[in-house]
């Protein structure tokens, strides 16, 4: 890491989901000059369009969330595991956390605990137990040094709702703009027939801006009992 940049990662079930609900907050940190890495656990490639197949859709998902870093200056990392069957395993977890070590990860954004899509669940559990693993110094990892991981927080996402108490809270006015522009890569985001994505998310920064008394804002779900506004990671 040079000097003060922090490198911040992003987990994601699907291509689609972290840049959607951690993306505001990846998008400050990349105006503020840290590295962004962001990692979609399967390409969601079983949400494709009518007339497009999996297979087809596969390498789009992919390329969009290329893209989708490249706005922010940083990297994306799709692992190839089929979308739908994500499971929780020493295998995956020890892939991420080791991703986690190479990298050495300052700060890790990931899914909320409960969801009413199972891989959301799994990539909770896959994603806690990496950060454990990542950041234990006495657990050997090909000889890697532990991750200095500071900070992990849960997104806030509609499909992972029950139980979710937003904590703290980052001011993300500025960074919108940059945001907007590079989730609109994402198919999903403008043309989904399910979910009015970019409207929602649009719609819930400035709800949750209107909480702290600025444009717009996002929430995490962390431990604690009262409300924190927080710069950065």
């Amino acid at each position: 890491m040079d000097g003060n940049r922090k490198v911040i990662m992003a987990v994601g079930a699907h291509t689609g989901d972290a840049q959607l609900t951690m993306g505001m907050l990846l998008a400050k940190h990349a105006q503020q000059g840290d590295k962004i890495i962001v990692v979609d656990l399967t390409a969601g490639e079983r949400g494709c369009p009518a007339g497009t197949t999996p297979e087809e859709f596969r390498p789009r998902n992919v390329e969009s969330a290329r893209k989708f870093a490249r706005e922010l200056g940083g990297e994306s990392i799709v692992f190839d595991i089929p979308d739908g069957e994500l499971r929780d395993s020493p295998e995956i977890e020890l892939r991420l956390a080791r991703l986690m070590r190479e990298k050495q990860v300052d700060a890790v954004l990931y899914h909320w605990k409960n969801s009413i899509h199972k891989d959301h669940v799994e990539a909770h559990r896959i994603t806690d137990n990496a950060i454990f693993f990542a950041s234990l110094p006495t657990f050997d990892l090909d000889g890697l040094a532990p991750a200095p991981i500071r900070s992990f927080l849960c997104a806030e996402n509609w499909e992972d709702a029950q139980g979710f108490e937003p904590y703290v809270y980052f001011d993300v006015t500025e960074a919108y703009p940059l945001w907007e522009k590079a989730v609109k890569h994402l198919w999903l985001t403008e043309h989904s027939t399910s979910m009015a994505y970019l409207k929602y998310y649009d719609a819930l920064s400035v709800t949750r801006g209107c909480l702290i008394q600025k444009g717009r804002a996002t929430a995490f779900a962390a431990t604690g009992d009262r409300r924190v506004v927080r710069e950065t990671l």
